[in-house]
């Protein structure tokens, strides 16, 4: 139940600094939303993989319910004057989702082996 309420929670966070305007300025690091987007998609996909811990299939349909709300956010965003959509961003994201699952798999392989 708390893995899920997480998972939640954390969709409503992601949705909301997504739909919020970015404010100017600031240091110009390259791709270093890429790699908030991959941080962020990591962790929604490993709370989604706490979860609905049941097995391999749980694994794929947490991997593409994060990769479906990215989706969604990018083309919600496409929507909102002061928000752009990227195929980058989606990229990202179903990447950061990938590894969040990987962690979530061996994490489970480990409470298995231990007594």
């Amino acid at each position: 139940m708390m893995w899920r309420l997480l998972a939640g929670l954390d969709a409503v966070f992601l949705f909301i600094v997504s739909v919020i305007p970015v404010p100017e300025g600031g240091p110009e690091i390259p791709y270093f939303d890429k790699l908030v987007h991959l941080c962020e998609y990591f962790l929604f996909a490993w709370l989604l993989a706490r979860a609905f811990r049941a097995g391999p299939r749980a694994f794929r349909n947490a991997w593409s319910m994060a990769v479906g709300y990215g989706i969604a956010i990018e083309l919600v965003q496409a929507m909102i004057p002061w928000r752009s959509a990227e195929l980058l961003d989606a990229i990202a994201n179903a990447i950061g989702a990938a590894l969040g699952i990987y962690v979530a798999k061996m994490m489970v392989k480990e409470e298995v082996r231990r007594p």
